[in-house]
């Protein structure tokens, strides 16, 4: 299991696994079509994170386009670029209360493969920044492995002085996250509605809003 804080454990498992892939996606060839690499790396992150219905959008093919540096063709060190980076995300997955809200696509409480620049867009309305309050989850495109925030999950979303923010949750507040709410019987979803400053969930027709008191 992936840690909070890489270990060479870790670190021999993420190459180890990425060799295997590599392996069984090139054949031993030097460059293959983006397209039958891409495809393939999406049935390994479906397999480690055991998900069965969130499948990846075109976006998410996009942005790991971009994360990798492809074009037509696909070479080792274009997929070691996108395994690093996803494979920490895949294992953050196999937490059960985040894989939950990652596979809720109505609503879709994880946004998952997009930039910064795309959650602050999101964020916008016709008349300016939505508000405050309202916020959209996503992991952060600049974080790969082995940086110790690689897999985290930052929430980006409109304070009460209507500008944008972005809070890194870290793995350890994640994971203890998680068992407190097990413990307590809420759901991760209570969890962050707990945060004063979060209470819209954000990039939806319908917006998901915190009961007030």
């Amino acid at each position: 299991m992936f840690t909070p804080q890489a270990t060479d454990s870790d670190s021999k498992e993420v190459i180890e696994e990425g060799t295997k892939v590599w392996n069984s996606i090139s054949q031993n060839n030097r460059l293959i079509q983006w397209e039958n690499g891409v495809f393939e790396i999406e049935e390994q992150f479906m397999r480690i994170t055991c998900s069965s219905t969130r499948s990846f959008t075109e976006q998410d093919f996009g942005l790991l386009r971009r994360i990798s540096g492809c074009g037509e063709y696909m070479a080792q060190e274009n997929f070691e670029k996108i395994w690093r980076w996803l494979y920490p995300v895949a294992f953050t997955l196999t937490s059960d209360s985040i894989n939950t809200i990652w596979n809720s696509t109505s609503p879709k409480w994880i946004e998952g493969f997009i930039t910064k620049e795309e959650a602050e867009q999101s964020l916008q309305g016709p008349r300016g920044l939505q508000e405050p309050g309202t916020f959209v989850l996503r992991f952060p495109t600049s974080r790969s492995w082995p940086h110790s925030d690689a897999g985290c999950l930052i929430v980006t979303y409109v304070g009460s002085d209507y500008t944008i923010h972005h809070r890194l949750l870290s793995l350890d507040y994640i994971y203890s996250s998680c068992e407190e709410s097990e413990m307590n019987g809420k759901s991760l979803e209570d969890m962050l509605f707990a945060e004063p400053e979060l209470s819209r969930l954000g990039r939806q027709d319908i917006l998901i809003v915190r009961q007030r008191q």
